[in-house]
């Protein structure tokens, strides 16, 4: 029985947590343990499916990065994207200019990113 790894301090943390608002991302403790921690991410978006994917940096891409780690403040990432939200939010309808929203993302093992579904439904409530 000794498969297991358990992170202690998962569950106190709460779920992991992304939240959008008129700023921009927000990345909660769970968020980062999901990604490991990275120094960089990059952040992409799939347009047609309203999918916001977060990786740690790929050094052989030529995509923008976002510093990540050395930015934490009261255990929160925040990454502002002020552009971003205002398209997003009105891609997708949802007003997360005015209230930030809550997004509890997935994990994609097989590309390695964390993947958050900007849709009524994955918003936590």
């Amino acid at each position: 029985m000794s498969d297991f790894n358990f992170d202690f301090s998962f569950v106190k943390g709460g779920s992991p947590v992304v939240t959008l608002s008129a700023i921009g991302l927000a990345f909660n403790a769970g968020a980062r343990s999901m990604l490991e921690y990275p120094d960089k991410v990059d952040i992409g978006y799939d347009e047609k499916a309203n999918v916001i994917g977060v990786r740690t940096h790929d050094e052989s891409s030529n995509a923008p990065c976002y510093d990540f780690e050395s930015r934490v403040k009261d255990n929160w990432i925040r990454i502002s994207m002020r552009d971003f939200m205002k398209y997003l939010s009105q891609r997708t309808g949802i007003d997360f200019l005015s209230k930030a929203i809550q997004f509890i993302p997935e994990m994609d093992d097989k590309s390695g990113m964390l993947i958050v579904i900007v849709d009524e439904e994955h918003a936590k409530k």
